[in-house]
């Protein structure tokens, strides 16, 4: 798997950014596994239900509940990984302003923010998962608060990006190069 995080200076690897990247690694393995699973799986059962309902006229039923299940899971891990990547929409402006020292200051305190919002966001998750437990699909069987659980799941590895991002920022030589996102790894 191709590396999408800035390059730590061979100098400046200790134990600190080598956990970070293990990490960093662990979330991006971790998010494209559920991406990925939760699109062949919806694929999957969606081209069964389309094809027994075309040869008997009838469908299964359950095939119509994964997309509630897995969607949520979908978007959250695809969320997690373009944080990972550094592809979210950043406004940027005031950074052309600031110095060097200026700018590791605004990002780290973003990243406090970013962490506190995440955290918290996962915190209150855990009582919409408690409320939406008595909710089931019918056909399944399987309680929604599995649909909901992507969120928590997903604000839990934001939280966590913002944290390893934090740990980047301080050992970086050069803040904005940070989770800078480079668009010849898209290809």
């Amino acid at each position: 798997m191709m590396t999408t995080h800035s390059p730590i200076p061979v100098a400046r690897i200790g134990a600190t950014a080598l956990v970070v990247k293990w990490v960093d690694d662990v979330i991006v393995v971790t998010s494209s596994v559920i991406a990925i699973s939760s699109l062949v799986i919806m694929f999957v059962s969606l081209m069964a239900e389309v094809i027994v309902r075309y040869v008997t006229n009838q469908g299964m039923g359950w095939p119509t509940e994964m997309p509630n299940l897995l969607f949520p899971w979908l978007v959250m891990s695809g969320v997690v990984l373009a944080a990972q990547r550094g592809q979210h929409i950043a406004v940027t402006a005031l950074n052309a302003l600031l110095s060097r020292t200026g700018n590791r200051v605004l990002l780290l305190a973003q990243q406090v923010l970013v962490l506190a919002t995440f955290f918290y966001l996962a915190w209150v998750g855990l009582d919409v998962v408690a409320i939406t437990g008595s909710e089931v699909y019918p056909v399944t069987g399987i309680a929604a608060r599995w649909a909901y659980l992507a969120l928590i799941v997903g604000f839990t590895g934001l939280g966590i990006t913002a944290l390893t991002t934090f740990v980047r920022l301080l050992q970086a030589s050069d803040p904005l190069a940070v989770r800078r996102h480079h668009i010849e790894e898209d290809v």
